[in-house]
């Protein structure tokens, strides 16, 4: 990887790499809260690098869950990978399996979402570029975490906080994403239904629900302006059969 290809996914993964560092070391403190050494805690991330599964996996563990419900959950935690795996693989055609593993390895929710905009609305946005923004964020988790546990052991701090920065960072994402008014719209109709679900349901499925209507009406939206240009050619090609 020539060291362009790092500076550049380094750059459009920045936002998130800064979010990163709190949430590690917090990470790395509700861990050790609930038992972890800095050691297991390095290699936790090491070979997880699910930050949410983390989280989950220090307060079931501190309520006295065994560590196979420990595993399932986690498991199903993450089976959401699956379908970013193979909305991404279309732009690692030709890539051998060892970087396929890497690059597999070390994707999150967070350098997904940088990655699948690039690779979007970016033709020059190379693989590359695409693993530098996966091990740069792996490399940021792993190292913060770690240094979390080490912090865990000295103060404590209220890891309540962790709630506002995973704001700021997925606030952060969706902007990035905005390459459309019909993206805005679907952002603006999602939260403002997130909100009033949550207040009517009392339950987080609340947010799935808001989740499948906000992105059924971007559906619509993008169908309904590609009516008019399929009708076009359509009355073209009458024409051009007369």
């Amino acid at each position: 990887m020539e060291k362009q290809q790092w500076i550049s996914g380094i750059k459009k993964m920045a936002p998130v790499l800064i979010s990163y560092i709190p949430l590690g070391l917090a990470g790395g403190m509700v861990l050790s809260e609930a038992g972890f050494s800095p050691f297991g805690i390095a290699v936790m991330s090491t070979l997880v690098f699910a930050g949410a599964a983390q989280f989950m996996a220090a307060s079931m563990i501190t309520a006295g869950a065994s560590v196979i419900s420990v595993i399932f959950m986690t498991f199903f935690l993450n089976l959401r990978h699956l379908l970013l795996s193979s909305s991404i693989s279309t732009y690692l055609k030709g890539k051998k399996l060892p970087f396929l593993l890497l690059f597999s390895h070390t994707t999150a929710d967070e350098s997904y979402a940088v990655n699948y905009t690039e690779f979007s609305k970016n033709p020059a946005w190379s693989p590359e570029e695409g693993l530098a923004v996966n091990l740069s964020g792996y490399s940021v988790w792993v190292l913060s975490t770690t240094i979390g546990g080490f912090l865990g052991r000295l103060v404590h701090i209220d890891t309540v906080l962790v709630n506002y920065v995973l704001i700021a960072m997925f606030v952060c994402m969706m902007v990035m994403q905005w390459v459309s008014a019909i993206h805005i719209v679907v952002s603006l109709v999602t939260g403002i239904l997130s909100a009033i679900l949550l207040k009517v349901l009392q339950h987080n499925i609340a947010l799935v629900i808001a989740a499948i209507i906000g992105s059924t009406i971007g559906l619509l939206l993008e169908k309904r302006q590609e009516w008019p240009v399929s009708s076009l050619k359509k009355k073209e090609r009458v024409h051009a059969d007369k």
